[in-house]
């Protein structure tokens, strides 16, 4: 009879351990499994109660042994998420082009803590062969920590580094730190606002300053140069803008800067969101010598792995390089994406998406 006892608690203690725990903030507390979740809400399989869903707002805590499973970590525990997005395109005959752009994000979120990870890749030319032009090529990417010291305010700091030769930068290195507030915080929407210092280390491209002049135009029956041939390579005199009248002699720039800005995601459904983010970097003793970032990313997940992507980026120096650099570099790409843990968040070297709780 005691043997008897014994097996029924071995076969019941493992039942008991392997269930989710959810426990409401009206102090009710629901025991079953958890088969799926959503920013909005989490849906429990229930001996008693069959199929429950709850609003992650009436969530007081969460704890599962079996995320795998198709339930979620432990609410005290952290988990990562992200997404890698590649969009291509690519034409011959006529027109020789080719573009190629990837972009990806990572995202740890702890309790009372974020660590978030970025990279992007962009390469552009039109023509083949000699005659290839390239237009576009940056590399990005970089590290955000987030703790929270209060419910309203956190701490972080990061470190980026980034290279764009059409806009004549050879390398950029930029580390820092400083204090914001969430002044929306929420399982769909969060905003915050922040300020601290940074340090940046600037290398450009040395290239003679180039005079532009306006085309001839050729005369009738003279053959036109194809697109992609005959182009003046990047860091001269052919630019979708015009270059400004006052430019930075020096080849390279080391200084202390303020920073300044403001970051926003949206879970507009369960499977749509927005994220936005925007920087202000001044140089200390020097406003006019400043910088300026802008991303917006909207992100549609199209099943659990699968995700639709539309990114745009903007950098604007104010004060460009010498040799006919213009000032406002705009990016916007689509693509698919692959993701992992719920998703990317849109993590762009701000803060990155809301806890989900």
């Amino acid at each position: 009879m005691i043997l008897l006892v014994l097996v029924m608690v071995l076969i019941a203690f493992p039942a008991s351990a392997r269930a989710d725990h959810l426990v409401l903030k009206n102090g009710d507390m629901l025991t079953g499994k958890v088969t799926s979740t959503s920013p909005s809400s989490v849906t429990i399989e229930t001996d008693l109660a069959g199929r429950v869903t709850i609003k992650r707002d009436a969530i007081a805590s969460l704890a599962t042994s079996s995320p795998a499973s198709g339930g979620v970590p432990p609410a005290d525990a952290a988990t990562w998420q992200g997404a890698i997005n590649s969009g291509w395109n690519l034409s011959r005959g006529n027109a020789e082009t080719a573009t190629v752009s990837t972009y990806g994000t990572g995202t740890r979120l702890g309790p009372v803590d974020r660590l978030g990870l970025f990279g992007n890749y962009l390469f552009s030319n039109i023509g083949s062969g000699e005659e290839a032009v390239t237009t576009a090529k940056a590399m990005r990417g970089g590290a955000r920590y987030d703790h929270d010291l209060t419910r309203r305010t956190f701490a972080f700091a990061f470190g980026e580094a980034e290279r764009d030769p059409p806009q004549l930068l050879e390398s950029r290195a930029v580390v820092g730190g400083g204090a914001g507030s969430h002044l929306r915080k929420t399982a769909m929407s969060q905003f915050n606002v922040f300020a601290g210092v940074s340090y940046a280390r600037d290398r450009y491209i040395e290239v003679i300053t180039t005079t532009v002049t306006t085309p001839t135009t050729p005369a009738p029956g003279a053959p036109a140069t194809p697109p992609g041939q005959g182009g003046t390579p990047p860091g001269q005199a052919r630019r979708g803008g015009t270059p400004p009248a006052v430019v930075r002699d020096e080849t390279s720039r080391d200084l202390g800067e303020l920073l300044i800005g403001e970051d926003w995601n949206q879970h507009l459904s369960d499977s749509l969101s927005v994220s936005q983010s925007f920087r202000y970097f001044s140089a200390f003793g020097n406003a006019q010598d400043s910088r300026l970032s802008f991303d917006l990313s909207l992100s549609a997940q199209l099943n659990g792995w699968l995700q639709w992507n539309v990114t745009m980026w903007d950098r604007y120096l104010n004060i460009p390089p010498a040799g006919g650099a213009v000032q406002n570099d705009l990016f916007i790409a689509t693509g698919l994406g692959i993701t992992f843990g719920g998703g990317g968040g849109g993590y762009n070297g701000a803060d990155g998406p809301p806890r989900r709780r």
